[in-house]
């Protein structure tokens, strides 16, 4: 009897824990809004800008991640297909600081509803726009997937990224999400360019804008 009694309680454990977790995710999506058109993804809960995670190896080339800070409440809407029924595809522009040959390609991107997982792509800067088509043209690309959840801690998902890089020079770095998805590039305390990408079309250049989390190294 008393097994069975350990057993039953276990079980309730169980279902408790699964029924919170479920209560989670639809909170997450529940949780999340979007702004400035669609462009923007805004957490509904108190605002929180989060330092870097120590210890914080800064990017050579390029970092705002490492001695600032992250807004876990806001970043730039990453989206394809369903829910929010437009593709958006944020390009942010950043100048290299060294010349050289990069390793490594990291962006706090969050996971808002959907396919959990996107693709980042590093290219030249021609005139104030990533050169060529989106799709077609980069330095380098790299798949993220199982990011973590819109408003919570972030993290910092890296891919191996082999790019020549010239100090001084602009570059861009840009997201596509997976197919119906819905993901938020969270956004930093640097500011630089920014190009919107809607429907696999560049838009207008904007100077001045926030820099969404991004290290090269």
């Amino acid at each position: 009897m008393k097994g069975t009694m350990i057993a039953r309680a276990l079980l309730c454990l169980v279902v408790l824990t699964l029924v919170g977790v479920t209560a989670l995710a639809e909170d997450n999506s529940k949780s999340n809004i979007t702004i400035n058109g669609g462009r923007n993804t805004v957490y509904m809960g108190a605002p929180s800008h989060r330092t870097a995670v120590k210890p914080c190896v800064k990017g050579q080339f390029y970092d705002n991640i490492c001695g600032g800070s992250i807004n876990i409440d806001e970043g730039w809407t990453v989206s394809d297909g369903s829910p929010i029924n437009t593709e958006y595809s944020p390009a942010n522009q950043i100048i290299a600081l060294k010349t050289g040959t990069t390793k490594k390609l990291g962006v706090t991107v969050a996971f808002v509803e959907g396919t959990n997982g996107g693709i980042v792509i590093l290219d030249k800067d021609c005139k104030n726009l990533p050169c060529g088509t989106i799709d077609k043209t980069h330095l380098c690309i790299g798949h993220i997937a199982n990011l973590y959840n819109a408003g919570s801690a972030y993290r910092v998902e890296s891919f191996k990224c082999t790019a020549k890089l010239t100090k001084g020079k602009p570059y861009w770095v840009y997201l596509q999400s997976d197919a119906n998805s819905w993901l938020a590039w969270d956004l930093s305390a640097a500011t630089g360019g920014l190009v919107e990408g809607t429907n696999d079309a560049w838009g207008t250049y904007s100077s001045g804008q926030s820099v969404a989390g991004i290290s090269i190294h």
